[in-house]
């Protein structure tokens, strides 16, 4: 269906005179399951088609996306974007040369268990008995999302598209709405760790919680532990648009080339090859072969990310970080072509998680932070509500922190400066893969 839209695309495209064209079509298949405390409900969405098309004609750019493989509806898009196109700060769309190389993004277990819904449900049910049998559940909610896709990318020039099938599974448990637990990737894991996510969850779930002022720690600096979850949160969101070219560009970032930027303890790279991960596709949304950008070597800035404009103006080549990233609501398919941050990887240090813990006195484990969307992407600052997370007392994880009464301050940037220990242990997050990091923040 994909490549035959392709033909239909070329045939518009002549009769529209475009000069270039550069196309990424989705087809996808999604279950999701859902559980709200005893009940479970499925949803299949099947045969979901999504496009993304840039088109040149006479050095001007414009967008289209779509969701219907209708090419009449398609060539009203392109006649109407052409009446709004933009000049162009290149000539030609990439061409793709039939070497590029193959990745790694599909689990055939994965599309097994896809095609079962009952035995999907049957996951879900197992999970949500165990759960609710520790006798400390008050409320739970949990997904379990599976999905198949085929992906194509291809240009006017291009002599064949570039086509893959990728996977997705992912499943997620929250507890009493004071703590969470995922796994996801692209690859079935242990059918054993889904059923015992949630119980896992409650078992380890302590009874109190305590708040800034009974801890003595109000208004001080302590030491902190940042969560994987938050650390790739906090690297997407504030530190990764200080290593965009584009923002270097403009003139907004804080970072220059060969500066130490980061704790001698940090080795960053950038992955779009790395087998089954999130990003894991043979060329980025703009045609550039997939890599491995060794970003942040002990410290130290080695290379900013490139996108295929902030590239041109530097009569360079991309570091194949094109990608449609969508802002607040847009969906994939909608999203301008930004720089973008693949998949994140930080090197594990040589110090495990429970001695990291032993060596805190008085201080935090950080998880999760309210509204953290809000923090200042210009500076890196934030300020926000501690959500998710521990109390770490005389080197034990101990209490919840009472809700809504932590407040955190930091900066994004220099929390990366100041990391003093990374775990040997490790957590994939789907999109990331990132030992714990000890800092320091301020309660507010």
């Amino acid at each position: 269906m994909l490549e035959q839209f392709v033909l239909q695309l070329r045939k518009v495209a002549r009769r529209t005179g475009l000069d270039d064209f550069e196309l990424l079509l989705t087809l996808s298949t999604s279950i999701d399951v859902r559980i709200e405390n005893r009940e479970i409900t499925i949803q299949l969405k099947r045969d979901i088609f999504s496009g993304s098309l840039r088109i040149l004609k006479k050095s001007r750019l414009g967008f289209v996306p779509f969701t219907e493989p209708s090419p009449a509806l398609l060539e009203l898009g392109i006649r109407s974007a052409l009446s709004q196109a933009q000049p162009a700060p290149f000539n030609s769309f990439a061409v793709i040369d039939g070497k590029t190389p193959s990745t790694v993004a599909f689990d055939p277990e994965v599309a097994k268990l896809l095609n079962t819904p009952a035995q999907i449900k049957d996951i879900a049910r197992d999970m949500m008995q165990r759960t609710w049998e520790t006798g400390r559940v008050e409320t739970l909610e949990g997904m379990l999302h599976l999905s198949q896709e085929t992906r194509l990318f291809t240009t006017m020039h291009s002599s064949r598209p570039v086509i893959a099938e990728r996977t997705a599974f992912s499943a997620f448990a929250e507890v009493n709405t004071r703590d969470f637990d995922f796994v996801a990737g692209r690859k079935l894991p242990e059918l054993v760790q889904v059923t015992q996510l949630a119980e896992s969850v409650a078992r380890n779930l302590p009874a109190t919680e305590s708040d800034p002022e009974t801890e003595g720690l109000k208004g001080k600096t302590i030491p902190a532990i940042l969560d994987p979850v938050f650390t790739e949160e906090m690297l997407r969101r504030l530190v990764a648009e200080h290593l965009y070219a584009s923002t270097v560009q403009e003139g907004m970032s804080r970072y220059q080339l060969e500066n130490q930027i980061m704790s001698p303890l940090i080795t960053l790279s950038d992955d779009a090859t790395m087998p089954f991960g999130e990003s894991t596709f043979p060329v980025d949304d703009e045609g550039t072969p997939a890599r491995r950008n060794l970003i942040v070597k002990d410290g130290i800035l080695k290379q900013f990310l490139y996108d295929r404009t902030a590239a041109v103006r530097e009569n360079r080549e991309s570091t194949g970080n094109g990608r449609h990233r969508p802002v607040l609501i847009e969906e994939e398919h909608e999203a301008p072509v930004r720089c973008t941050i693949n998949d994140i990887l930080i090197e594990p240090g040589t110090t495990p998680l429970y001695e990291m813990i032993r060596q805190i006195e008085h201080g935090l484990l950080i998880k999760v932070l309210l509204g953290f969307h809000t923090a200042n992407r210009t500076t890196g600052d934030f300020a926000n509500t501690l959500y998710f997370g521990r109390i770490i007392r005389h080197g034990e994880l101990t209490d919840l922190p009472a809700a809504g009464r932590w407040s955190v301050i930091g900066n994004a940037l220099e929390l990366m400066r100041k990391i003093r220990l990374a775990s040997k242990e490790t957590k994939a997050t789907g999109s990331a893969v990132l030992p714990w990091l000890l800092t320091e923040l301020t309660v507010g």
